[in-house]
């Protein structure tokens, strides 16, 4: 609130010519009125009832997927050695272990931060530490809600001195891919996709697609989703005209006999990337743009000329140097599980009272998924990782 003084006409307070009490009393009004008061919350926060799934202590869970009216919940254990965990949690919030089946060293010891699931064919990516650098050592999963096998691949497949890094696994009715960044022609990193041969994984060629970097835009892919035949792959381009400006754009593959699509999303501000994809027959995507929360909706058949950021949106400030919001959708309602200093909340999307604002469990998200009208969320905060669950009824 402004300051505020009180003054006579020539400018001055005339304290001799007011009683003592007087006195007391603008003292009492100067003070109140000069003191900061926090602003008034113009968002409505409505309670939502969350209680947490209880998994073994020493678990941290990393990724969600649905997979035929379950949950599934990827990550890693500690107890007896890191080792990676799987778990398929039923409508009850009971979670059951899914067998495992590593071959390569790094798999024995590897985190499941990613996972993508198609009826109950399941498909993972696991991830850890290696080698004289500590790189990334990537590993490939599949089987389904009961076994999961891994499937190694050749040191070359993710990695070696033309490796970015691998972003996300999905699953699409054409089949699983993997999306990642990998060593451009002209220098830097390229988007990159990654498909599977049997049980080989191949790199598809992106140079002279629109995953590839040109002089005009420098691409920057930083998650992926599955959705029918298409796939999605969200993130931001540099380009370079009065100046460098990073702006929030989807790549879309419509189907594996198309070519790949970037769209550039409108009303992105000067700096802004898109973080994650939920589809309907709508597909939303969620990020940020000059640091509030964003949204926008396309047609992932018809992408050109039909994305749009969602104007209803109440402008909230997020968290930008975390893993970012999750993109979520409840039928044909879409939702944004989002965290800004270490609260998180849930924003739906009601066809008759526009976007409500849902309170979350405290701490950052780091993953979201629905299965049927329950929301589950993986959240990390002082006292670990948990993960949460909430009906949306």
């Amino acid at each position: 609130m402004p300051r505020h003084q009180t003054h006579t006409g020539d400018g001055t307070i005339s304290r001799k010519l007011l009683h003592p009490c007087a006195v007391l009393l603008m003292m009492i009004l100067v003070v109140s009125c000069s003191s900061p008061q926090p602003p008034a919350s113009k968002e409505t926060v409505h309670e939502l009832s969350w209680s947490r799934i209880a998994l073994p202590e020493s678990v941290a869970a990393s990724s969600l997927a649905a997979a035929s009216g379950n949950l599934l919940v990827g990550g890693r254990a500690s107890a007896d050695g890191d080792h990676p965990v799987l778990f398929s949690v039923d409508t009850s919030g009971t979670p059951r272990p899914v067998s495992l089946h590593p071959i390569s060293p790094y798999a024995k010891v590897a985190d499941l931060a990613s996972l993508a699931a198609r009826d109950d064919d399941v498909v993972a990516l696991g991830t850890a530490h290696g080698g004289a650098h500590a790189n990334f050592r990537w590993t490939v999963w599949a089987g389904s809600s009961q076994r999961l096998n891994e499937y190694p691949q050749t040191f070359e497949t993710f990695g070696g001195q033309s490796a970015g890094g691998l972003l996300d696994i999905v699953s699409t009715s054409d089949g699983p891919a993997i999306a990642g960044t990998w060593a451009a022609r002209a220098g830097g990193l390229d988007a990159a996709v990654w498909l599977p041969k049997g049980r080989k994984w191949l790199r598809e060629e992106s140079a002279g697609t629109a995953l590839a970097n040109t002089k005009q835009i420098q691409v920057a892919p930083r998650a992926a989703s599955g959705a029918g035949s298409a796939m999605i792959i969200s993130g931001s381009v540099i380009t370079f005209g009065d100046g460098a400006e990073q702006r929030a754009a989807v790549w879309i593959w419509p189907n594996r006999s198309s070519a790949w699509m970037l769209q550039q999303l409108p009303e992105a501000g000067t700096h802004s990337e898109a973080l994650s994809s939920a589809c309907a027959q709508t597909c939303w995507v969620s990020g940020h743009a000059d640091d509030t929360l964003a949204l926008w909706s396309f047609d992932p058949g018809h992408a050109a000329g039909t994305a749009a950021r969602d104007s209803t949106l109440p402008s909230l400030q997020i968290d930008t140097d975390g893993p970012g919001p999750r993109t979520i959708m409840s039928g044909d309602r879409p939702g944004v599980v989002f965290s800004h200093a270490g609260s998180t909340r849930l924003l739906m999307s009601d066809s008759h009272s526009g976007w409500q604002t849902f309170t979350a469990p405290d701490g950052s998200v780091l993953d979201a998924a629905t299965v049927g009208e329950r929301l589950y969320a993986i959240i990390r905060a002082g006292d670990g990782v948990g993960l949460w669950t909430a009906d949306l009824r």
